[in-house]
């Protein structure tokens, strides 16, 4: 492996290590966690795999029924689900740097520029939630069958691609982006991506979607509460005002989960930014975010046009075009209500693209006259900054978390106890957890000054 790809990882390990510490350190929340062990406490696994439910992640829960049961004892299941969170992460970063195989210090300023591009990215913030590892586990199989599918074809890899896309949908539905992902790597000459993966991968998606619907007697029109323009609708308000042709709701929705990859807005559906700066207080982070996802975005679509013009089979043209239908396909799956987490997949291709784009940008100003060569290298310097914040509040949302977990196990037992006093069950788990949930030494917010706090967007 090159030096200057060592020197990436060397660069991303200290973020790797504080993320996973804090991970690692996070107590269980008691209002989704115990919950989960109830279920998999009270249901064999066989019923997890039986598509009737509404939110359908059989390895998730059958993954959760193993630790739960098998784990020996409630520290090593509890130990092995944070494991089932952290091993992901570090995973993709590591993967995304190895594959970005940096060799010049350029392409190394630029991966790393990459890097803070995916671990500042609003949709790997919010799916670091223990134990919500429903796309935190996709993300890596998806760059991972993308690697694969660029690679010399051979059996064993078109097997291994259809089994990670198997394992993608099996935590989430979210993992049905693999089947775009990966026919249209086939459509645009990939050599890995054979004609019958493609073909396998796209009779997968039929049966999928076939068994789904064949099982739902019902399906309601919005599962959860959804953002629309400056307001939040909850599913009863949204069905009464929607529920006869939801279908234009679907389609914001939709754009809203794209929008939120490409510019970090809106958020949950919801244009925030917009909001305060129209009111006249926006944040500082607000821009921060705004500003440096535009910015790349932007950079994106300069060279994504400028390799299609240049090469319509190249990788990097052939990455373009898949990023932009695995943020297609991010946003369809999102049809239903929009939350940061749910582009999740889309990052790890989006900031792929971003490493391109800024060597790309990077290597033109080299050759550029003195001061258009001063303004790129101090505007992608500035961006490099931006987005290196971002990466750092990744950190401590993560601390916030961890923290908020805490005290909901201080704050909310009473109410709980009341709450499920007619589920024993429910009551055994809590109680047992408690422990973990009380113990001294979690993850706690580091104590900036308010001019920081501001600029990372912290409260």
């Amino acid at each position: 492996m090159p030096r200057w790809t060592w020197a990436v990882l060397l660069v991303t390990a200290p973020f790797l290590a504080i993320l996973c510490t804090v991970l690692w350190q996070t107590p269980f929340p008691v209002t989704e966690a115990v919950a989960l062990f109830e279920d998999v406490t009270r249901a064999p696994v066989s019923q997890f795999f039986f598509p009737e439910t509404a939110y359908y992640r059989p390895l998730f829960h059958a993954s959760l029924s193993t630790l739960w049961h098998y784990a020996g004892s409630l520290e090593a299941a509890l130990a092995g689900v944070r494991l089932l969170h952290i091993i992901p992460v570090v995973t993709l970063l590591i993967l995304f740097v190895v594959h970005v195989r940096p060799t010049t210090l350029l392409e190394a300023a630029a991966a790393t520029l990459a890097v803070a591009v995916l671990a500042g990215s609003r949709g790997f913030r919010d799916n670091l939630e223990i134990p919500l590892s429903y796309t935190i586990v996709g993300m890596p199989l998806a760059l991972f069958a993308w690697v694969l599918a660029n690679r010399e074809p051979r059996a064993w890899r078109s097997a291994l691609i259809v089994l990670l896309t198997l394992a993608a949908i099996g935590f989430k539905e979210q993992g049905l982006v693999l089947i775009p992902l990966v026919v249209t790597a086939w459509w645009m000459g990939a050599p890995g991506a054979t004609r019958g993966t493609a073909a396998a991968l796209a009779v997968l998606a039929v049966v999928y979607v076939a068994a789904r619907v064949a099982v739902r007697e019902s399906w309601a029109p919005f599962e959860q509460a959804i953002g629309l323009g400056f307001i939040e609708l909850e599913p009863d308000q949204a069905e009464a005002r929607f529920g006869g042709f939801p279908y234009l709701v679907y389609a914001y929705t939709a754009a809203a989960t794209i929008g939120n990859v490409l510019f970090s807005e809106p958020t949950r559906g919801i244009f925030r930014i917009v909001n305060d700066t129209v009111q006249g207080h926006p944040e500082i982070w607000e821009m921060i975010h705004l500003l440096s996802s535009a910015a790349v975005t932007a950079l994106v679509v300069w060279w994504g046009v400028r390799s299609w013009r240049a090469d319509r089979t190249s990788l990097e043209t052939r990455l373009f075009v898949v990023t932009i239908v695995v943020l297609l396909a991010s946003g369809a799956l999102s049809f239903n209500y929009s939350r940061d987490r749910l582009g999740g997949m889309a990052v790890p291709f989006y900031a792929l693209s971003a490493f391109f784009a800024i060597r790309a940008a990077a290597g033109r100003a080299l050759t550029a006259r003195r001061p258009q060569f001063v303004l790129a290298a101090a505007g992608l310097a500035l961006l490099a900054a931006a987005w290196q914040s971002r990466a750092i509040s990744t950190i401590e949302i993560a601390r916030i978390f961890s923290a908020r977990n805490s005290s909901e196990w201080l704050l909310l037992l009473p109410d709980r106890r009341v709450e499920f006093a007619e589920r024993p069950v429910y009551l055994d788990i809590m109680q047992s957890m408690i422990a973990q949930g009380t113990a001294p030494g979690p993850a706690r917010p580091t104590h900036y000054p308010r001019i920081v706090k501001r600029t990372l967007g912290l409260p």
